[in-house]
């Protein structure tokens, strides 16, 4: 009997969308350059803008301001991404903004931000999907 091996997220993700997540990291985000897309997952769908990865932890940062507390490290705007291992080549994470999620038995819910492991995504497409009522 043969050994299983898991695969990481960088083997288990289609390419295309890991070069568009590291072209958006090199990138600095410009006005009307949303990118938008459609990521189905084994629980649902979820439909968002990505972001850079140093644009969701200066939101978290934010946020953490927000309650009291004070964390003093600058998330980097280098293109280079702390989250994920060699600093980007290979994402763990994508990172949405305005996103909406649909569960499979039909509840929606709305985020300004998401972070959804990569590995957990079947299948992809540009732009949103339509949510529908059951």
């Amino acid at each position: 009997m043969a050994a299983t091996q898991e695969l990481g997220a960088s083997e288990t993700t289609d390419r295309s969308l890991h070069l568009i997540i590291n072209a958006i990291e090199s990138n600095s985000p410009r006005r009307g350059a949303d990118v938008d897309v459609t990521l189905y997952l084994p629980w649902g769908t979820v439909m968002g803008n990505i972001e850079p990865c140093w644009y969701f932890d200066q939101k978290l940062l934010g946020y953490l301001q927000t309650i009291g507390v004070d964390h003093n490290q600058q998330p980097p705007t280098d293109g280079t991404c702390p989250n994920c291992p060699n600093g980007g080549a290979s994402h763990v994470y994508v990172h949405l903004s305005r996103v909406t999620c649909r569960q499979n038995s039909g509840q929606v819910d709305r985020h300004d931000q998401l972070r959804v492991r990569l590995a957990d995504v079947t299948s992809w497409a540009f732009g949103h999907g339509e949510v529908r009522a059951r």
